[in-house]
């Protein structure tokens, strides 16, 4: 720990100076002792004893969190010896607010006492939120001196994007060979009732159709339908972004994709996530909570970096992008680079659909209100109708959404061409 002089330094070396000069100038004794007892105290305040030794534990109550929730930080403080006064400031990120208590505070502590200090944070938007530690400053006995250090923690808080429900998610028009909640025309081991024909060598007991035996006479089965899952990957395009922190594009993708993600496991189907940017980065396909967990914890670190390079498909390994897969682009559709991205997905036969992220609101609330903003956003508006047309000219098939209502709302009114299932 470092120890320098402080503010009041200075504060009484200007008393003893204008008491010296008044003292000198007007021949009066008592305003030159006046200058005494400062000079005393700035003597005093340079002799430093030993640093007095404090113990510091840093802990914070949730290593995860999703938006808004509130996460408690609590330092312990131990003093070997008496400490006269002791400031603890912990810096706060960006978008993180006190809700109960401060992060800052003073404490006066006995040889061998322990305090806690506690206080609240609410986490607005997106983000691993990082904890390095609090400031600690030791004032000497008289003010004079002060010793600063810093103490380190390594606590990073992932706070997730937050959810709501889907109860109309696009359906894959390609299904794979595992079970899941997809009712496939193909026969065999299932729920969902199917044909009925004579009983063959093999077939179970179970599967007999005795209504209809009792009418036919010959024993009859019934054939079920199978339920399989699908593979679904969701392609985040961070090319672009449009808004204020937290309130963006690319927060509002982030958001639906989570969305996307836990409505399509919880359907015991397999998810996988591309993020299309400055850096190429994927999650494999698979299904569970730990499937949940590795998406959402890339979706946390998903955000824009600047590049010129031309990120192509090809480079996504067969494992990653399967053929047979649903792809669901989330983008606003601005950078030309995604748009030629997704038109290739297309042209390869990959079932695809864009969601179309409307920039126009995130842009309107974060320039603010006025009738020239309100202007040039209806006619931001109306210029993406072209672009958006045009794709859908091309055979992409597009979700509009302002980011605003919710998705739910948006994708209801999906209307897809039916397609021939491709089924193992």
């Amino acid at each position: 720990m470092s120890w320098r002089p402080t503010a009041l330094n200075l504060s009484f070396l200007t008393l003893v100076g204008w008491a010296l000069f008044l003292g000198v100038l007007t021949g009066r004794a008592e305003l030159i002792v006046v200058a005494i007892p400062p000079v005393v105290a700035l003597a005093l305040g340079r002799r430093q004893g030993p640093t007095p030794a404090l113990t510091v534990t840093h802990e914070v109550s949730e290593e995860r969190l999703i938006e808004d929730e509130h996460v408690s930080v609590t330092v312990t403080l131990r003093a070997d010896v008496a400490v006269p006064l002791v400031e603890l400031l912990e810096p706060l990120p960006t978008r993180v607010t006190v809700v109960e208590g401060s992060h800052h505070a003073f404490f006066t502590l006995r040889a061998g006492e322990t305090v806690r200090w506690r206080f609240t944070l609410r986490c607005a938007g997106r983000q691993r939120l990082r904890l390095g530690g609090p400031h600690v400053r030791q004032w000497g006995p008289l003010g004079l001196a002060a010793g600063e250090a810093r103490y380190r923690a390594s606590h990073a808080v992932a706070v997730y994007p937050q959810f709501s429900a889907l109860r109309h998610p696009p359906r894959p028009g390609r299904t794979q060979t595992s079970v899941g909640n997809y009712v496939s025309p193909a026969q065999g081991e299932g729920i969902e009732p199917g044909d009925i024909r004579p009983f063959a060598p093999g077939d179970q007991v179970r599967h007999v159709n005795w209504r209809a035996t009792l009418r036919l006479g010959p024993l009859h089965v019934t054939q079920h339908h199978r339920e399989r899952n699908a593979d679904v990957v969701l392609l985040l395009d961070t090319l672009s972004e449009v808004g204020s922190a937290g309130a963006t594009v690319v927060d509002v993708a982030a958001r639906a994709a989570a969305d996307l993600a836990a409505a399509y496991l919880a359907r015991k189907d397999r998810v996988g996530l591309i993020e299309y940017g400055g850096q190429l980065r994927w999650v494999r396909p698979g299904s569970g909570r730990a499937q949940l967990q590795r998406v959402l914890d890339t979706l946390v670190d998903a955000s824009v970096v600047f590049t010129y390079v031309t990120r192509d498909v090809d480079l996504v390994p067969p494992r990653i992008l399967p053929p047979q897969a649903l792809v669901l682009a989330l983008s606003p559709l601005l950078d030309p680079r995604f748009v030629r991205a997704v038109a290739d997905l297309a042209a390869r036969g990959f079932d695809l659909v864009v969601v179309a992220v409307s920039p126009v609101a995130a842009a309107r609330a974060a320039v603010g209100g006025g009738r020239v903003a309100d202007a040039a956003a209806r006619l931001w508006a109306v210029e993406r109708r072209g672009p958006i047309d045009e794709l859908r000219r091309r055979g992409l098939t597009i979700v509009e959404w302002d980011g605003v209502e919710p998705l739910d709302a948006a994708l209801a009114t999906l209307r897809r061409p039916r397609q021939r299932r491709v089924l193992a």
